[in-house]
This record gives C-alpha cells, sequence and structure tokens, in this order.
C-alpha cells in the first residue's frame, strides 16, 4: 500500500513539473503569440507544448516563440493547417 502511494506522489510530481515547464512559457510569449496560440485547436496547442529539438530535450520557449510568430502570418482559419504543414515538410518526425 505504501508502495503504491508513492507511486501515486511520484506520478504527480512529474505531471506537476510538466505543467509548471508549459506555463514558464506562457509568461515569456507576447500577447501576439499568446493569440495565435488560443487560435490552434487543442490538439495543436497539445502537440506544440511538447515539441522536442533534434537532441530529444524540450523545445525552447524561444522556439515554440518563433513558430507562433510564423503563423501568425497566417490568416486565424489557416493556422492549423499551416502548423500541419510545419510540422509534415519542416521538421523531424518525433516518435
Amino acid at each position: 500500500m505504501k508502495l503504491l502511494l508513492l507511486a501515486g506522489v511520484l506520478s504527480m510530481s512529474i505531471a506537476g513539473a510538466a505543467v509548471a515547464r508549459a506555463d514558464d512559457c506562457a509568461g515569456k510569449l507576447t500577447d501576439q503569440e499568446k493569440q495565435t496560440n488560443a487560435s490552434l485547436t487543442p490538439a495543436n496547442q497539445q502537440a506544440l507544448a511538447n515539441m522536442k529539438m533534434k537532441d530529444g530535450s524540450p523545445a525552447t520557449c524561444e522556439f515554440r516563440a518563433g513558430l507562433l510568430d510564423m503563423l501568425g502570418h497566417y490568416p486565424p482559419a489557416q493556422r492549423d493547417e499551416g502548423f500541419q504543414q510545419l510540422l509534415q515538410h519542416t521538421f523531424v518526425k518525433q516518435g
């Protein structure tokens, strides 16, 4: 029973750290970048938040902000499609 409780606390700690990392980037984004991110579907927002660099490390806030800057040039209705094109044709596929 103690082992189960320890495993639960450990998993909540790891999940909390992932949420904190995502929140760290939210404070570094400009208002325009936040609006662009909000215009994406929840699935694409999650994909952006979970992106990894080529070395497997989490994508930096600056990298994510740069993507959002690029997507900001698309009309809002085409941002999700533009994001998917960037993933398919520009970046190394994950997994």
